[in-house]
Parts: structure tokens; C-alpha cells; sequence
């Protein structure tokens, strides 16, 4: 169960995001308990950390979200936080308490999905897997989460993560049965790939870092059935 909180002054705005967040539920099957305050001084009251996400207005009548968010921050250094505001200009602030990101008035479904969507990976990330990768020279701990896709070469797996490229011995069988309940698919013989980088799909490829990655002709349909879950 997800439990995310909305810090928002004006009814209409509480209303919208509580039926953008039933609609969420309902595309993605996602189970989320929402709470909802009125002004910063609200949630700052009484808080206690078991919020994993809140959605912060910046503009309020009595404490402000900025300042409602520093006295989060002071209690609360895992909460994600993301603002509401209809000026872009001061979600610029939400660096100095390390906010993920903001959300423009007037809101649209198609945006917020994508702000939950990004939010809702690194509330994932909160409770880490880690992958034991066996190079030439190291044994390296990587988190699940860094590794973006895995590419097969006879008995070479290339891990391609943010920074870098890991080569080590193995199987694809084996790293497909390890990683697929962390949202991994096996889209062709060749390829393992991460389904939360998928950016697109386009001429029988996905879409990772720019990279067109080969889907298979028959699982075409089962990757688009499982992408649409983790998306």
C-alpha cells in the first residue's frame, strides 16, 4: 500500500487530484491511501513519517509549502516530495529540501501520470535489491534499480547502467528467472531489459537510453501487456 499525502488550500485542486488518483488506481491496479490537508501548518502538525509521497502546493494561505517542506525535511529525510504551484519559477526552491520534482496549474491527467509514475519508481527504490556482478577484476554489489539493460554475447552478459558498461560470464536464462520480479522482460534471445526505462516503442523495438532494443515478433503482445503494468 502506498500512502501519499496532498498539502493543497483550493477545493477544486484537492478534488481533481483525488480523482486523477482514483483514476490512476484503476489503470494501474495500484493500491494508494491518500491523505489530505489544507494548509502546511496541517500536515507539520502531529506529523509522523509514514507518508512514502507528498504532493505540496506551494502557495498557501497561513505556511507556505516551502516552509511546510523545510520542516518536513527536518523530521523526514526519505519522504519524496513534489510541488503544486502555477509558477514555475519557484519550484526551483525545491532543491534546498531535495524535491523530486513540480506539477504546473492548471493540471492534466497525462502530466501527473507521468510525475506519479516517476515518483512512484524511486518510492520502489526505497527498500534496495542488490545484484552481485562478477567482472574480469571484481566482484561488484549493484544496486537492481542501475541496471538498465542486459545484453548477451555467446557467454558475455553486458550490464548497461548509467555510467558504464559491466561485462561478466553467464547465462541470460539464469538473469531472466533473478530479475524478472523486478520488472525485467526478456525481449528477444539476445537482450534483458529493464521495463521502468522503456521511453518508447517503434518499429518492433523498445526505446532505452536512446538505444533501440529488438522485441521479438512473438512477444510482442506480452511485452506491451507487461510494459502498460509497470507504466
Amino acid at each position: 500500500m502506498i500512502h501519499i499525502a496532498i498539502v493543497e488550500d483550493e477545493e477544486k485542486y484537492r478534488k481533481q487530484l483525488r480523482e486523477y488518483i482514483e483514476q490512476y488506481c484503476e489503470k494501474s491496479g495500484k493500491q494508494i491511501q491518500t491523505s489530505f490537508f489544507q494548509d502546511g501548518e496541517d500536515i507539520i502538525e502531529n506529523y509522523t513519517a509514514d507518508f512514502d509521497l507528498i504532493f505540496m502546493d506551494i502557495q498557501m494561505r497561513f505556511m507556505d509549502g516551502m516552509t511546510a517542506a523545510r520542516e518536513i525535511r527536518k523530521l523526514d529525510k526519505k519522504v519524496i516530495l513534489m510541488f503544486i504551484t502555477s509558477i514555475a519559477t519557484f519550484a526551483i526552491e525545491g532543491y534546498e529540501v531535495d524535491a523530486l520534482d513540480y506539477i504546473l496549474k492548471p493540471l492534466s491527467y497525462n502530466m501527473f501520470e507521468q510525475k506519479l509514475n516517476r515518483a512512484l519508481l524511486r518510492v520502489d527504490g526505497q527498500e534496495e535489491h542488490y545484484f552481485l556482478i562478477q567482472t574480469s577484476e571484481e566482484t561488484l554489489r549493484i544496486k537492481v534499480t542501475e541496471i538498465h539493460y542486459i545484453e548477451s554475447h555467446s557467454h558475455i552478459m553486458a550490464y548497461h547502467l548509467p555510467d558504464r558498461i559491466l561485462e561478466s560470464r553467464g547465462r541470460l536464462d539464469d538473469l531472466e528467472e533473478q530479475l524478472s520480479p523486478y520488472g525485467f522482460y526478456r525481449s528477444n534471445r539476445g537482450y534483458l531489459i529493464n521495463l521502468h526505462y522503456v521511453t518508447g516503442v517503434s518499429d518492433g523495438c523498445c526505446i532505452i537510453d536512446g538505444n533501440m532494443l529488438p522485441v521479438s515478433r512473438r512477444k510482442k503482445a506480452e511485452f506491451m501487456e507487461k510494459l502498460s503494468q509497470i507504466l
